[in-house]
């Protein structure tokens, strides 16, 4: 009896621990959640660059903005972890080749969904 009063008021008192700090809690959660975004999608934009590099040494052309996502799906022929050419917040990639075909600009929106704000995450190649 001693043992599942002991148990019981255990579990009252980290009970009352959580419930103390729901908020903390929460932001903690959000934060980490925030931080593996980040954390994937520049990992995606990494493999995406590569993969834009060896299309560049194999053909002297980086792909035609046009052309990205027939390009994505070539290049990338099977993708188990999503959408392929969106972000960790579902937003599309946005890739913009030179004119000469020779350099790109590879950009995420970053949470807020909006090219050109502070939150933007890119690579720039070569």
């Amino acid at each position: 009896m001693f043992e599942l009063v002991r148990r019981l008021l255990v579990a009252g008192i980290a009970l009352g621990v959580i419930a103390g700090n729901a908020d903390e809690i929460q932001r903690f959660y959000d934060d980490t959640v925030a931080a593996s975004q980040s954390l994937a999608t520049a990992a995606d934009l990494r493999s995406i660059s590569a993969m834009l590099d060896y299309e560049f040494m194999k053909h002297g052309l980086y792909p035609a903005s046009d052309g990205f996502a027939d390009w994505m799906k070539m290049a990338f022929k099977e993708n188990p972890a999503g959408v392929l050419g969106n972000d960790h917040w579902g937003n599309p990639l946005v890739y913009r080749a030179t004119a000469d075909r020779k350099g790109y600009q590879l950009i995420s929106a970053g949470p807020d969904g909006f090219v050109g704000t502070a939150d933007d995450m890119s690579y720039t190649g070569p």
